[in-house]
């Protein structure tokens, strides 16, 4: 019997939408966004931060203190008590030169100690790990591959295990294959290799002072965090101890004390940077839902009360009040899963575009999927949605005035609200325009939220980056340490590069440096000579530069005081270092007014010194237009070559057509050496904004929709008003109302809902927007300009909203009125 009930009200609401098509289409298509936007937010959240890692037993992962040196990743191994297994990994993402197997390429790695995969609890797809011998120095040179490598490069062929390839220059046998999905510790990486060849290379007096590693590990059964921070606290005082002169070079940076040893679950670590930003934007779409599923309850309103003499009759032949309750929740949740389910597909082409963008920077981004759980949300939210915006309507329609309606005339009647309304104010229907003000109040919410980061990027691209970023165009270049294993013969390479580049039509001027700006930076403990700290710690950190002589001609980066380097600062000349003006104030506090800086000799590092300050040029932004000025020191490639090397081109015309022309004449000089990240320098400082350029994206959008959806129910609220009123206006305008009257009132109707909504939408803004605040750049979360000029354009938004059905109300002719 219950199913038949169920059937049978499942056929009436069809018939229902067959007949109303272009209703029944407009509320799918508002729920199907509100549910998408969801399910995509929720299946980003759920990979990122609800999911466990993708190792064996996650939960006992654990990341320690980053920056260490491997000196200081020596004495922690063979100190630490608490740990089943402690490892360690090149802090950044690395990039090695791949060849031996078809075209050449630039793959992204990373090194990491042999046991990585042991602790990580992860085995190989094929082949095996590194074993103990491997990683040690003067081992043999072997690597891993990820699954996405083996197949796009070897077809997925098994005999790729004992392959050797070229990496880095450098003979190397693949010894395995890791799992599909697999990621650590970047999330792109293709290739893994073990310590030695890196550290190997690493001189004595870089050991105990370059922070390169990152130490990761796996407590034992019963070890807490408390009792692995507590040992690590007497590891980092033992090092201390024993290594005074570099008490904490590993662990600060811009001349700060000692980092505060601490204990962090992997996953912890992992996503702290975007725990942050994704909470917010699940609010948001969480807000775009709640605004969906009031302007969905406004038309299930209307059509309720059109639909009041309906009820009446069914209630007068002895419909109880459970059945009409029941036919009117089944059509609102008939169309909640069909919503829903053009919601799915919306979301899954959303979580595609989220796939392919980078500019969210997110973590395990490569996770996120429409999967069972994120069906069940989506299945959860649809329901959920039906019922709250269907039972307001469906209680109202069960209690129909029997001998009201059907003693009027063929207007739904009014059963859920009187018509002197909320604060007394003329609408219609009470409860549609308290959900009209929430809908604004929302919308006001999410508009200033957008606003104030739109704000934010207007003024980060008005901040001068220190060079000139039009007409470049950039690349990477990863010089394999086999082939160029002396500073002469890096030196010879990038000289022919520069000249041979230079001398391409349309090419103004080219570069080579070690990084370029808003790409990242390296940093070295710098001092002046004759006053130099006996401590690591106590010297401030500066970006470090390799630049040679066309630099900064080639990036327009001005020259303050004294020249820039030439092509006599070669190897045979004395040492040489340019400073930026942040430099100079930092070690000669009395400059630009005291003693030049020029003629003073520098010490970099412990094994790059004395050498002569030539030149003062401006300060250039290397972390981004957002982020404070570093001190910097140039170095002379011509003296000091860089392994790694970026090349910037400057050109008369569009960079990108020139791409093909260097790329032939890097191949020219070295048929194996690839380039990689060609572009043109204006979308390296975009990419350096990426993130704040997609949270006001996202914002932005979110904050549309939800607007546009708030002024479309405002509309539909008055609309129907001046519907339902009718009579009433043609019976003012009998009695001498003017057009100009009629306007008012209708319009004063929308401008009040307006007003409470944009009211109430300033007071949320004013307590959420704080929440921004990491997020801003040059403006305050509560700026009164933002504020004011979002309520202002509701306000006019309002007001348009009402002028269509304010103008129809003016036109009705009284004599029609009065005769129905």
């Amino acid at each position: 019997m219950m199913l038949e009930r169920i059937a049978f009200h499942v056929r009436y609401a069809t018939r229902q939408f067959a007949r109303n098509r272009g209703f029944a289409i407009t509320v799918v298509l508002t729920i199907a966004l509100g549910v998408g936007l969801n399910t995509a937010m929720f299946s980003v959240i759920r990979a990122v931060l609800l999911k466990p890692l993708g190792y064996g037993d996650p939960d006992g992962l654990v990341v320690l203190t980053r920056g260490a040196t491997p000196i200081r990743y020596e004495a922690a191994r063979e100190g630490a008590r608490s740990y089943a297994g402690l490892g360690a990994y090149l802090g950044g993402e690395e990039s090695f030169a791949f060849s031996g197997s078809g075209v050449p390429e630039v793959l992204k790695g990373s090194r990491v100690s042999g046991n990585f995969l042991e602790i990580l609890k992860v085995t190989p797809a094929a082949g095996r790990g590194f074993l103990p011998e491997e990683d040690k120095e003067g081992a043999t040179a072997v690597a891993m591959i990820s699954t996405r490598l083996w197949q796009r490069r070897f077809g997925g062929s098994p005999t790729v295990v004992g392959r050797v390839v070229t990496l880095g220059g450098v003979a190397t046998t693949i010894v395995g294959v890791l799992p599909a999905g697999f990621r650590f510790p970047h999330e792109d990486a293709d290739v893994w290799v073990p310590r030695p060849a890196e550290w190997s290379t690493m001189g004595a007096l870089s050991r105990p002072i370059s922070p390169i590693l990152t130490m990761f590990g796996r407590l034992k059964p019963g070890v807490t965090l408390e009792q692995a921070r507590a040992e690590l606290k007497v590891l980092q005082a033992a090092y201390a101890a024993a290594h005074p002169a570099n008490l904490d070079a590993a662990t600060r940076i811009d001349g700060g004390s000692e980092g505060a040893p601490d204990v962090r679950r992997m996953k912890e670590e992992l996503v702290s940077d975007a725990s942050e930003k994704l909470w917010m934007l699940f609010g948001a779409v969480g807000l775009v839902l709640l605004i969906v599923c009031a302007n969905v309850a406004s038309l299930l309103l209307a059509r309720a009360t059109a639909r009041a003499r309906e009820f009446a009759v069914r209630a007068a032949i002895g419909a109880r009040r459970g059945q009409i309750v029941a036919q009117l929740l089944t059509e609102s949740l008939l169309l909640a899963v069909i919503g829903g389910a053009l919601g799915v597909a919306l979301a899954e082409a959303a979580v595609r575009v989220v796939r392919g963008t980078t500019a969210l920077d997110l973590p395990r981004v490569g996770d996120v999927a429409i999967d069972g759980t994120v069906l069940l949300y989506a299945a959860a939210i649809s329901m959920l949605t039906g019922l709250l915006f269907g039972l307001l309507p469906a209680l109202g329609a069960s209690r129909p005035d029997l001998a009201q309606v059907l003693r009027g005339s063929g207007e739904g009647a009014d059963f859920v609200g009187a018509r002197r309304g909320w604060l007394g104010f003329q609408f219609t229907m009470r409860p549609r325009s308290a959900l009209v003000v929430g809908q604004v109040a929302l919308s006001t919410v999410l508009l200033i939220a957008a606003a104030l980061l739109m704000e934010s990027l207007a003024r980060v691209y008005r901040v001068d980056p220190g060079f000139e970023v039009p007409h470049m165009l950039t690349m990477d270049l990863e010089l394999p340490a086999a082939r160029y294993d002396s500073d002469a013969k890096r030196v010879v390479f990038y000289k022919r590069l520069v000249e041979s580049v230079e001398a391409l039509p349309g090419v103004e001027s080219a570069a080579v440096m070690r990084t370029l700006p808003m790409a990242g930076w390296a940093g070295v403990p710098v001092a002046v000579d004759g006053r130099v700290p006996a401590k690591l710690n106590q010297r401030p950190i500066a970006v470090l530069e390799d630049v040679s002589p066309d630099y900064f001609a080639t990036m327009k980066i001005r020259l303050v005081r004294g020249r820039w380097f030439t092509q006599h600062d070669d190897a045979d000349a004395p040492l040489v270092v340019v400073i930026d003006e942040a430099m100079a104030r930092k070690l000669w506090p009395a400059y630009p007014a005291g003693p030049s800086p020029l003629g003073e000799h520098m010490e970099l590092g412990t094994h790059f010194g004395p050498a002569e300050v030539v030149g003062i040029v401006s300060d250039v932004r290397q972390s981004g237009l957002d982020a404070e000025v570093r001190p910097g020191v140039y170095r002379a490639a011509w003296q000091r070559s860089p392994e790694s090397a970026a090349v910037a081109v400057r050109t008369k015309g569009d960079p990108m057509l020139l791409t093909n022309a260097v790329r032939e004449r890097v191949v020219a000089l070295d048929p194996e050496q690839p380039v990689s990240k060609v572009a043109s320098m204006a979308a390296v400082v975009d990419d350096s904004e990426g993130q704040l350029r997609a949270m006001m994206g996202l914002l932005a959008c979110f904050a549309v929709v939800a607007s546009v959806v708030a002024v479309v129910g405002m509309y539909g609220v008055i609309a129907y008003s001046v519907a339902q009123r009718t009579k009433e206006m043609g019976i003012r305008r009998a009695l001498g109302a003017g057009q100009w009257e009629i306007l008012r009132l209708v319009t004063g109707q929308g401008l009040r809902l307006g007003l409470a909504g944009v009211a109430l939408g300033l007071v949320g803004a004013y307590g959420l927007t704080r929440l921004l605040a990491s997020f801003l750049f040059g403006v305050g979360a509560r700026d009164p300009f933002v504020f004011a000029g979002i309520a202002g354009l509701f306000v006019v938004v309002a007001l348009g909203a009402s002028y269509l059905p304010a103008r129809r109300a003016a036109r009705v002719d009284p004599m029609v009125c009065l005769r129905d």
